[in-house]
């Protein structure tokens, strides 16, 4: 869901600042000596004024250095899948998408790292490259970036491309986990009673007052009692079990996406798709896309990657967590 106050966000928060998470991230640069930032989706970071890129060539590079991060991440979650793409000093970075239950929360954020020498020619190239963002005084800065970033063979980037894919999995996962016991934990005795009758009821229409009903209370004090205990009017939470059931139902790639309205609880399919994207930012067809095993995905390098050999940037965010190794 695409508030900033998601429950998938919140997941996402949770996970970045646990201690197995950390462990992973810190294993993950200990094996590759590829610095690891876990940053939080741009759209809310940018929403909280907290999302800031520090660039490795001083003042004002940052601002490329940003432009060019937003469009990875950009292109990375429209493809659903890694991307790996140049900063503006030609170092390499590799940014994974993290999705949970449909929702990007956020990106694994490798690098950066080199995959070539710095030699003349390719200095002249960069610098010419740095000379049209009117930062063609930063050679020195330029130099000192590639002296100290880690260079990593072709072999061994695909290797942290997979370990990268592999943990954005083990992070989508986790967080579905956290989401499913979170409202396990915070189900009242009033919802469960709900939730049973609404099952016995399964599709057929159920009126308010019949809901009421089950559970001895007034149509008027019902609502007043369903909306303080779930923050939802009762029609929201109709429509939010219907979403978050054809969520579930959209993971058969042989179901057809109007069969998952109808049998969702749906009936009228225009509504469905509006609903569907207001609630998960994405239509149902790309929500099916994003789910794990539909689309494995693989690295799709920026053609400027296997042109000027890497690319990347140093950058800092606000609310992320980073893993740095220095090189000896």
């Amino acid at each position: 869901m695409n508030n900033n106050g998601s429950p998938e966000r919140e997941a996402w928060k949770a996970l970045v600042t646990s201690a197995g998470v950390r462990e992973q991230q810190v294993a993950f640069t200990c094996a590759t000596g590829v610095p690891l930032t876990l940053a939080p989706a741009s759209v809310y970071a940018l929403a909280d004024g907290t999302f800031c890129v520090k660039g490795c060539l001083g003042s004002t590079s940052g601002t490329a250095c940003q432009s060019k991060l937003l469009q990875a991440e950009k292109r990375a979650v429209r493809r659903t899948a890694p991307v790996q793409y140049c900063c503006p000093s030609g170092l390499v970075k590799i940014l994974v998408p993290v999705f949970i239950n449909g929702s990007h929360v956020g990106s694994l954020l490798a690098g950066p790292f080199a995959l070539h020498a710095l030699d003349g020619h390719r200095l002249a190239f960069l610098m010419g490259r740095l000379e049209r963002l009117g930062l063609g005084d930063r050679a020195s800065r330029l130099q000192n970036a590639w002296q100290h970033t880690p260079r990593l063979s072709s072999a061994k980037c695909r290797a942290a491309g997979t370990l990268l894919q592999m943990f954005g999995k083990y992070l989508e996962e986790c967080g579905k986990q956290q989401l499913n016991l979170h409202r396990s934990n915070h189900s009242s005795g009033l919802l469960q009673k709900i939730e049973a009758f609404l099952a016995e009821c399964k599709n057929d229409p159920v009126s308010l007052k019949e809901v009421a009903a089950c559970v001895n209370l007034s149509p008027c004090h019902f609502c007043s009692v369903f909306k303080k205990q779930t923050g939802l009017t009762f029609s929201q939470y109709r429509t939010r079990q219907r979403l978050e059931k054809a969520s579930e139902l959209l993971g058969d790639p042989g179901r057809r996406v109007s069969d998952v309205a109808f049998d969702a609880g749906f009936e009228s399919i225009p509504y469905f798709n509006r609903a569907f994207r207001r609630a998960f930012g994405c239509s149902p067809s790309q929500y099916r896309v994003r789910l794990p095993g539909q689309n494995p995905g693989q690295l799709n390098p920026n053609p400027d990657v296997a042109v000027n050999g890497a690319g990347g940037f140093n950058n800092h965010f606000h609310e992320t967590s980073v893993v740095s190794v220095s090189r000896r």
